[in-house]
């Protein structure tokens, strides 16, 4: 039994070993969400705390409460079929870097939101970060006890971290930010480096709390194993941002946070589709990964992007998809550098659009 699993791990790591190097694999790999859209719902032992207004604080947080979540999610992956291990993040859903620099961070319906607290954007000069903060302390809990916790069955990666003008405009208000854009541009820059700096340095103080996973690491939410070490990154208020805009004042930082990694992935909606060409010339961006939002475009609309995407980068889609449209991305996409990442509501439903994947590629 111990050598059957040992197999059929190095058979999800050969496939995605080829996977990065863009290998002809006759179908994408495929990943699952399950059960909640919504990343603050999954964790049941955290219902009390997403309540409308109610502030979040780091004490309130008790991650041996939410171990059984983790077992739970893990055990509903493993009957899924997918190509992909697992990964367990520090809870998905919470504004880790937005607490760390200061924000207040409270409950919602579904999720948890962070607030602005400047009241200009000369304040931006005074924020700093430090390995002390609770924020910082509270994650690196995460990672310690459930690294501790998987004994070695899943890989620990990184949860979503919003980026440099995302974690910025949370602090001094999106509109402050596009003014501050024209007016303070220096201000903003060494805000923005120092946002990436705590990132960079939150990601490799994880690295020294986890350990590596059957020789590599893993892109936390997407579940997507690397044969090296990486990190990932969004810049979702880009979308209020022109092309000039963002190779003035962000291009050179998302270059910043890719070095020193092996391998790296950006986040993007359909709404930032306009800074596509400037993302793809980011030499030490390996992957880009493209939500197909609710409310649309469809994958048909999107094929375009995608296929340009998929030209030189690595794709990583994330998507509700229903038979139709797999066939439509088996019909319009290579299969080289594709990995779909699917939101299902069930396991159950999950294997049967794993079996679809699997019998369409014969």
């Amino acid at each position: 039994m111990k050598g059957s699993v040992m197999d059929h791990n190095q058979e999800k790591i050969n496939m995605h070993e080829d996977f990065w190097a863009r290998k002809s694999l006759g179908r994408p790999l495929v990943s699952f969400q399950l059960k909640e859209y919504m990343v603050g719902r999954r964790f049941s032992a955290a219902q009390h705390l997403l309540v409308e207004g109610k502030e979040l604080t780091p004490d309130l947080l008790n991650v041996d409460e939410l171990i059984s979540d983790y077992e739970r999610m893990y055990a509903e992956a493993c009957k899924t079929g997918q190509d992909a291990f697992w990964v367990a993040e520090p809870f998905n859903g919470i504004p880790w870097m937005e607490g760390i620099f200061g924000c207040k961070i409270t409950g919602a319906n579904d999720s948890f939101v962070a607030h602005p607290f400047m009241t200009s954007v000369a304040d931006l000069k005074k924020i700093a970060f430090t390995q002390s903060n609770p924020w910082f302390r509270k994650y690196i809990e995460f990672v310690t006890k459930i690294t501790k916790f998987a004994e070695g069955r899943f890989p620990v990666g990184q949860p979503i971290l919003r980026g440099v003008s995302d974690v910025v405009g949370t602090m001094i208000g999106q509109t402050n930010l596009i003014f501050a854009l024209m007016e303070e541009p220096e201000i903003l820059r060494d805000a923005f480096y120092v946002v990436a700096e705590a990132q960079k340095a939150l990601i490799k103080a994880q690295y020294q709390y986890s350990a590596d996973f059957l020789g590599g690491h893993a892109l936390g939410f997407y579940h997507v194993w690397c044969p090296g070490r990486c990190i990932w990154f969004q810049e979702d208020l880009s979308a209020l941002f022109s092309p000039d805009l963002y190779d003035q004042h962000i291009k050179e930082i998302d270059q910043y946070i890719c070095n020193d990694y092996e391998y790296t992935m950006m986040h993007l909606h359909p709404a930032s589709f306009f800074i596509i060409d400037s993302i793809l010339e980011i030499d030490q961006l390996k992957a880009i990964q493209i939500n197909k939002d609710i409310g649309g475009p469809t994958i048909k609309e999107m094929l375009p992007t995608l296929q340009k995407v998929l030209k030189k980068k690595n794709l990583i889609l994330f998507a509700e998809l229903d038979e139709k449209e797999i066939d439509l991305i088996f019909k319009e996409l290579p299969s080289e550098g594709l990995f779909l990442n699917i939101f299902a509501p069930t396991a159950v439903r999950a294997a049967e659009l794993m079996e679809k994947i699997k019998c369409t590629a014969v």
